[in-house]
């Protein structure tokens, strides 16, 4: 029988429909590993769970443990352990994990369970419960950036294995700095982005983010631009930051620079010999060098802004050392962190602010007064002139000039302690004449930041998340302060 070349391109097509239709269903057959019981409990492989859904692991011989890689978390399992580490925090699956010297296994129900609260590749049991059923994981489709700069600004140029249409990418620029890209559908590896980025000396930190629809990575940009755009194509998209385009935008820059908040000195009050205020076995000289620590650390990783510390250890260092080194190490802005007290009246609880106005107090001499005691602890203390009323008005004219910027920061600091602490006290911006502050010559505020003499301020003084939340208050009112400072300039 012969056939015209009509029936055999029909044949052909029949046949391809054919095999493609196979090929698609074997590609949609989901993947299944075999469930094992020991003593009557079912476990599962984690080996094979991993390579089946399509995750990075390794055995750390001198250990004896495994750990299993899924995007930015980390999956710990040790020998005979009935905990497993995610991201450094255990979580117990009541049944230990049986290591049998090459292989680790899971208990089923439990590390079930846990695969859905930590939105990890989930498995079920088939309708023979012989068999696991796995959802494979999501392929990465942002694969590196790196950063070019150019003579009118910088571009940044993201690496994609798909092409993303314009309208699935967002972009903003926060007013710390921040340049957040989120990209809609995108897919990305923390650490794979981490060690494939190329980003020179105009972007301080990177951080990828992989959320449930999106993946986001944070730029921190070094300087500031004027506007930027962004272009995609096949296998990147691109954002273009533009410099200032005035002829004399570089002259601009130098003369910003000069001026601009790169350094800033944090003083935690008291210290050594001189606990400061204290109650029961808790002492203000702890409390404010753990706060200090916790914001320089914010500023220094955020910002990346220089912190000068006037003390770092449980050391006496007199006040006029404190305002010395601020102003020798070219200090921009001066925080004294201290803790108040009110042993007559512990009812008194909240955080106040203050701050230094040539010629004018507040009623707030006690607090100034306690402050200034330790001078009594120094070796000359007749170095300080008396700071009456006169003696202040002229000790603190050079003031004047950093009266505004002092002020505004201690009403921000005041703003921000507000919203994240509604059920204390907020009791306002103050002034008064502390020595730690007379000598600083830069923009500078003295924080209390709460009485150690109130049952409920020490209890949330004596708690380092308490602590760590004040240092974020006060690190929020800093962004605020830098970009008001540094756009008036």
């Amino acid at each position: 029988m012969k056939m015209n070349n009509n029936t055999y391109s029909n044949i052909l097509i029949i046949l391809l429909v054919f095999f493609s239709n196979i090929l698609i269903a074997n590609s949609n057959k989901p993947i299944t590993i075999d469930v094992s019981t020991f003593n009557n409990i079912k476990y599962l492989s984690a080996i094979e769970y991993a390579n089946n859904s399509g995750l990075k692991h390794i055995f750390v011989d001198k250990k004896e443990k495994l750990i299993i890689q899924h995007k930015s978390k980390k999956i710990i399992l040790s020998p005979n352990n009935s905990f497993v580490l995610i991201d450094d925090k255990a979580y117990n699956l009541s049944i230990p994990v049986i290591y049998d010297g090459n292989n680790f296994w899971l208990p089923l129900e439990s590390f079930s369970r846990l695969l859905t609260y930590q939105n990890l590749p989930k498995i079920k049991l088939d309708s023979s419960e012989n068999h696991l059923l796995i959802d494979v994981a999501k392929k990465n489709n942002i694969e590196g950036c790196y950063a070019n700069k150019k003579e009118n600004g910088l571009v940044i140029k993201i690496e994609t294995n798909k092409f993303f249409k314009e309208n699935l990418i967002s972009t903003s620029i926060t007013r710390g700095g921040w340049l957040n890209v989120n990209i809609k559908n995108g897919q990305l590896d923390s650490l794979s982005i981490l060690e494939n980025s190329r980003l020179g000396n105009s972007i301080l930190r990177v951080k990828p983010i992989q959320a449930e629809k999106s993946a986001q990575l944070s730029f921190l940009l070094k300087e500031d631009y004027e506007d930027y755009g962004v272009t995609s194509s096949e296998n990147s998209i691109k954002i273009s930051l533009r410099s200032d385009i005035a002829n004399n935008a570089e002259k601009i820059k130098k003369m910003k620079q000069r001026w601009n908040l790169d350094v800033i000195v944090i003083d935690p009050g008291h210290g050594g010999k001189d606990p400061g205020c204290l109650d029961k076995n808790l002492q203000e000289k702890t409390i404010t060098l753990d706060v200090a620590k916790k914001l320089g650390k914010l500023i220094e990783q955020e910002l990346g802004i220089k912190v000068i510390y006037t003390r770092t250890e449980d050391e006496f260092v007199p006040l006029w050392k404190r305002t010395k080194i601020a102003n020798e190490s070219g200090g921009k802005l001066f925080l004294s962190l201290h803790v108040n007290a009110a042993p007559k009246a512990r009812s008194a609880r909240g955080f106040e602010t203050y701050f230094i106005r040539p010629g004018k107090f507040d009623d707030a001499t006690e607090v100034a007064k306690r402050e200034n005691r330790v001078i009594e602890l120094e070796q000359n203390p007749q170095k300080y002139p008396e700071l009456s009323r006169e003696n202040l008005i002229i000790a603190t004219m050079a003031q004047s000039s950093f009266t505004k910027q002092s002020e505004f920061l201690a009403a921000e600091i005041q703003k921000e302690f507000e919203k994240k602490f509604p059920s204390s006290k907020n009791r306002g911006v103050k002034q008064a004449g502390f020595q730690v502050l007379v000598g600083a010559s830069m923009p500078n505020v003295l924080i209390e930041l709460g009485f150690i003499t109130n049952s409920k301020d020490y209890n949330l003084l004596n708690k380092s998340k308490y602590r760590q939340k004040m240092a974020n208050s006060i690190f929020e009112a800093i962004i605020t302060y830098k970009n008001q400072y540094e756009n008036n300039l």
